[in-house]
């Protein structure tokens, strides 16, 4: 490294400049182009030069600059933010019959298409969304709940296969496509704002060395890389992210730049300095998806990173847009996971949960054992319907399995190992947690018959803080920094009695107790406050109704539209409405008939919570078939907003402009799609006109 001495500062800015863009040009031939002749040595020396240049002439350090990787003081916490597009997972797929059946459903939607799929690697890390603003990064956020996620800026600086500042010159880019390079070129001349979203992960060596060190000081070994790559990222020293050397691979582009297929986005990824996995295949047929999922399978433990199974996608942006959404994920893509890790373990013991139904659930204590990487002590054995189908005995050798990586479960006992002292289960005559009786009953479940064994008290203790921690949690109330400690807390104190109570606490109720400083009172009660006003499926949800779950609250809710109209309805007019059967429409009567069940919605409305009534979809159907695409940014609305009145009104939402469009809505500073469906002849509406549309 040669620094000329008293360098004056025209030559400092000249010469950090160029040192910027030789370390930017290193990084992208290092990380995109895989160039072995780039070293760290290299890299390493020019980025020191260029510090001490910085450091002496503070006012030349530039946001993008390779120095800026780390720095700056601990953050005391995350910020959470809103994502533009929301961040989708995918449904999973455990067998090629599951797969089969994904590309039957949607053959039906486009019989006149011959699909084109593109299969890449599922990586075992944590998704996250960069977004630049005029070729500098601007933020960084991971997936959170879909919706809100958390600002990890500072962290992901560190991340070297991240770039600080994107490849707007388009150096290095002689072997792509020379259409699609244009494409690109002219995209970002219009074109400010781009999000790509990609997966931060860490290398099996880097996860041994860390392991190795954590040995070396006397501490317990991390449990697998996703977590130390999650735990990494949530770290607010960005100096302990740093040092844990994390990757970063693309695999989506979310903005338009021009790409008609998912592929195309990867190209563009790679020209503008992000890494791609190299492992991508294009699939005409299913078959060839399958070959793809047996190869990357094969090779799986020799891959530098951990994978957990491959996804695949529909190629074509406007089949893929035109798909939809099911739930939270895309119809046009699914996970095809490998098998589920398996392990052995003995059975020590089988404990009795009580949900908040009072229903009994047998829970198998395990002998601790990991399971791809994971410790698991424990698996629920659902009823004794499941237990006598496994036959499964206290001290029996079971095989256990992570259902998706993810779920522990018992698949089968090995009868063969038996010594004769294991203990047959028998479900309690009486509620392990208030000592009621238990009572079999036949009851329905996801519109199958089943037995369940039920505490007879209403007011058991485990069922009433079940019924509290269900209330709180994340599809209901979602009140955050109330967990199943503190409902406890507050319920042996006397605090609450219901869910209701929560609303009716103050500040000074909790500071008495113990460990309850006068800050940590303070932000629960706002976070409490903070979820007063609900949505009312959320609300019908949070209420606990036996065999209601979620999607049957959304479709109570789009049904009645109001919480005064459900609590009215007749079991005849729930049981008429679509995907709700005779025995949810009566548990759903029979709640609202219920005096207890009354006095505790009228509470809560006293208590100051707010149940937004939901606009039903008209009956008219205003937009019937008709696709819309935005460009721009509308005044009145977010793109979201936008999407769901769309929707409402029975029309579809487009990512890109085609020949079947009927509508391109532009905002202010419209894009790329303004200008093709000039070139197709497609009708552009301004704002004003699509609120007409809209009748708003």
């Amino acid at each position: 490294m040669h620094i000329k001495k008293d360098m004056n500062k025209p030559e400092a800015k000249i010469r950090a400049q160029k040192l910027r863009e030789e370390i930017n040009d290193l990084r992208y031939r290092y990380h995109v182009l895989d160039d072995p002749e780039v070293t760290d040595e290299v890299y390493d020396s020019l980025t020191q030069e260029l510090r001490k240049i910085e450091k002496e002439f503070p006012d030349l350090v530039a946001a993008d600059s390779p120095t800026q990787r780390v720095g700056g003081e601990p953050l005391d916490e995350f910020t959470k933010v809103k994502h533009d597009t929301p961040m989708l997972s995918f449904n999973d797929a455990f067998s090629q019959e599951d797969v089969i059946d994904w590309e039957s459903r949607l053959k039906k939607l486009f019989l006149h298409k011959s699909l084109e799929y593109i299969c890449e690697l599922k990586f075992d890390g944590l998704a996250v969304s960069l977004v630049y603003e005029h070729g500098i990064l601007q933020v960084g956020k991971t997936r959170g709940d879909g919706v809100l996620g958390e600002d990890i800026t500072k962290n992901l600086k560190t991340i070297r296969s991240i770039p600080l500042s994107l490849n707007i010159a388009l150096k290095h880019t002689e072997g792509f496509p020379k259409h699609l390079k244009e494409t690109l070129r002219e995209s970002l001349k219009k074109v400010s704002r781009i999000e790509v979203r990609g997966e931060a992960l860490i290398s099996k060596n880097v996860f041994f060395e860390l392991n190795k060190k954590q040995k070396e000081k006397g501490l317990a070994p991390y449990a697998n890389p996703r977590n130390v790559a999650a735990g990494s990222l949530r770290q607010l020293d960005p100096k302990i992210t740093a040092s844990r050397k994390l990757s970063w691979f693309a695999y989506n582009l979310i903005t338009n730049l021009g790409q008609k297929t998912h592929y195309e986005g990867h190209l563009i990824c790679s020209m503008l300095g992000f890494r791609v996995h190299s492992e991508i295949k294009l699939a005409k047929e299913i078959k060839e998806v399958f070959q793809f999922h047996e190869n990357i399978k094969a090779q799986r433990s020799k891959l530098p990173f951990e994978v957990d199974g491959v996804v695949v996608q529909v190629n074509e942006n406007e089949i893929f847009s035109r798909l939809g959404v099911v739930g939270k994920a895309p119809r046009g893509a699914i996970a095809y996971k490998f098998e589920a890790k398996k392990a052995t373990t003995k059975i020590i013991d089988i404990h009795i949960q009580v949900g908040r139904t009072g229903a009994l659930t047998p829970v198998a204590v395990l002998e601790p054992v990991k399971v791809g990487g994971v410790t698991i002590s424990n698996a629920t054995l659902h009823n004794m319907e499941e237990i006598e189908r496994l036959g499964a005995k206290i001290g029996d050798t079971v095989v256990v399995e992570r259902a998706g990586d993810v779920i522990p479960k018992i698949i089968q006992v090995l009868k063969g190992l038996r010594t004769g002292a294991e203990k047959s289960f028998h479900m309690p005559k009486k509620c392990p947690v208030c000592r009621s009786v238990v009572e079999r009953k036949m009851i329905s479940m996801g519109g199958e018959a089943g037995v369940a064994y039920v505490c007879t008290n209403g007011k058991c203790y485990a069922q009433e803080l079940r019924k509290i921690r269900h209330f709180t949690s994340k599809h209901a109330f979602d009140i955050d920094g109330v967990g199943p400690k503190i409902i406890e807390k507050f319920f042996d104190e006397g605090l609450i009695i219901d869910p209701a109570d929560l609303f009716l606490l103050k500040p000074s109720d909790m500071e008495a107790l113990e460990r309850f400083a006068q800050k940590s009172a303070q932000n629960i009660y706002e976070s409490i406050q903070g979820k007063k006003k609900v949505s009312l499926a959320r609300f019908v949800y949070a209420l606990g109704i036996l065999h209601v779950g979620e999607q049957t609250s959304q479709d109570l809710a789009a049904h009645f539209g109001s919480l005064e109209k459900i609590m009215r309805a007749k079991q005849e007019e729930i049981d008429s409405i679509q995907n709700i059967g005779g025995a949810v429409a009566q548990s759903v009567y029979a709640y609202f008939k219920d005096a207890n069940n009354v006095r505790f919605v009228q509470k809560l409305i006293k208590a100051g919570v707010a149940v937004e009534a939901q606009k039903q979809v008209e009956k008219n159907q205003t937009l019937a078939r008709k696709i819309f695409v935005v460009t721009g940014s509308l005044e009145a609305m977010s793109r979201e907003e936008a999407k769901e009145k769309i929707r409402e009104r029975g029309g579809h939402w487009a990512i890109s402009v085609s020949k079947n469009t009927d509508f391109v809505v532009a905002g202010n500073e419209p894009g790329s799609k303004y200008e093709k469906a000039k070139k197709l002849g497609v009708k552009i509406i301004d704002e004003k006109e699509f609120l007409n549309l809209l009748k708003l």
